[in-house]
């Protein structure tokens, strides 16, 4: 399986990548690039930055690397594709996020990542998943208040 992970250029992305060790990583980003492949993830040039057309220009790398599910993090990406959620499950690309997401701040350290409820990795040893059986994507977790915050990055500067 092949996933894409964007914000490539950040911590958060690399951090998140460790989710998917039995994936083969592709991490894409806008803009300068370079094309590094290693033995965990290669990296991948997203094109120019255009929010006007970011869930189409998601769909079209997504198809054009293979990929079948993408990690959304920077935010107007979030906000992009889950108006699109739709159109990119009618191409076979699962995108692991929410259709009703929130953006919100998290000063949390402790993160996961859910598939339509079933934890694929968390940084919380022992977390008890069934307390999140909706959530879809990467999120900030404050277990003892039992909040979540999807995990989003501000948006490329241009």
């Amino acid at each position: 399986m092949k996933i894409l992970i964007t914000g490539a250029k950040t911590a958060t992305a690399l951090k998140l990548s460790k989710a998917f060790n039995q994936f083969e990583i592709l991490l894409g980003d806008y803009g300068d690039l370079p094309q590094i492949t290693t033995n965990s993830y290669a990296l991948v040039d997203l094109g120019t930055w255009n929010e006007e057309v970011l869930a189409h220009n998601l769909l079209t790398k997504c198809l054009d690397y293979g990929v079948d599910m993408l990690l959304p993090l920077y935010e107007s990406e979030i906000a992009a594709v889950a108006k699109s959620l739709v159109l990119f499950d009618e191409f076979n690309v699962e995108v692991l996020l929410n259709e009703h997401h929130h953006l919100t701040q998290s000063t949390s350290k402790d993160w996961a990542i859910f598939r339509k409820g079933q934890l694929l990795f968390s940084s919380v040893p022992q977390l008890n998943a069934s307390q999140y059986p909706t959530l879809n994507g990467a999120y900030y977790l404050n277990d003892e208040k039992k909040e979540t915050a999807i995990i989003a990055i501000a948006n490329p500067v241009k």
